[in-house]
Formats: structure tokens, sequence, C-alpha cells
């Protein structure tokens, strides 16, 4: 299904409120409440809106440290280190990526300490790994940015 600006419009105004009502969401967009609940439906089977999420502070629950690894692995064993990875509670985001390593995943930790025995005891026993890499966050700058924004976003040509 293609997306039109009607459609890039709700999808906007989702990205930043996904709780508002259909009320007013409509009135956002311009469309009456119906219309507009068939388009988010139309979207939702089509998978460009895959969901709606809680933003939950990871602080609240007692997890300071963020972490990036990136994994080297025995590539023959790609499908079962993916499905370790899924079933890894530690590991927020996994990626398959291209340079020094195969993969890199975002972890979530209560401390450094916690870190040290996800990446001894967790991470270094999923399959195949042959090593990894560990970027500690100092901070973060952002997060949660727009896809919409990114898709729409005009290439800059260098000259």
């Amino acid at each position: 299904m293609p997306v039109d600006a009607v459609d890039r419009s709700i999808l906007a105004s989702l990205e930043r409120d996904a709780r508002q009502s259909f009320s007013t969401l409509a009135e956002n967009v311009g469309l009456s409440k119906t219309p507009c609940w068939m388009r988010v439906q139309a979207l939702e089977r089509s998978g460009a809106l895959t969901g709606y999420y809680a933003d939950v502070d990871p602080r609240a629950l007692g997890l300071g440290v963020y972490a990036f690894v990136q994994i080297s692995i025995d590539f023959g064993r790609r499908p079962e280190f993916e499905a370790a990875v899924r079933d890894c509670p530690a590991v927020i985001e996994c990626h398959t990526i291209a340079g020094d390593a195969d993969y890199i995943a975002k972890v979530i930790c209560k401390d450094v300490d916690d870190l040290d025995n996800l990446l001894r005891f967790s991470i270094s026993a999923l399959p195949g790994v042959q090593r990894s890499a560990t970027m500690v966050c100092l901070k973060t700058v952002k997060t949660r940015g727009s896809v919409l924004a990114a898709a729409e976003r005009k290439g800059k040509k260098s000259g």
C-alpha cells in the first residue's frame, strides 16, 4: 500500500503521541473520525505502522548502564545466535552490521558489575560468539527520532 500525504500526517502525529484518541488524531490530520480510523487500520495491515509502545525510563527500574556490544560470530551459527539473542532480556536491540563485527547489540544493565556479568556469562555464551567489543554509553544525546522525518530528509549534495 503506498503511503500518501494524509497517511504521512497520521504517522507523524502518532509518532508524537501514540495515545491520542482517534478524535484528536482525526482533527490533527484534517479527517473525520471514521475515515481516520480506517486509514490507521490500513496502515497497520500493510505493516507501515508496526505498533504502539510505552516509553519506560530505565532508571525507574534501577537500570543505569547502556552499552553497545559489537559481536563477531562463527557465521554458520547465525540462526542459533539470532534465536538466542531474541531470548536474552538484557539485549534491547540487535542488528547485523557491516564492518569489523557481524552484529551490534544494545544492552541495558543495573550497573558496571551487572554489565560485566552479562558480557562474561551471557553474551560470550551465546551460540557461535568468537569475540566482542563493548562501548559503554556515558550520556544519551537523542532517542526516538522521527522515522517520518528521516524518510522526508532532503539529501545534501556536496560540491
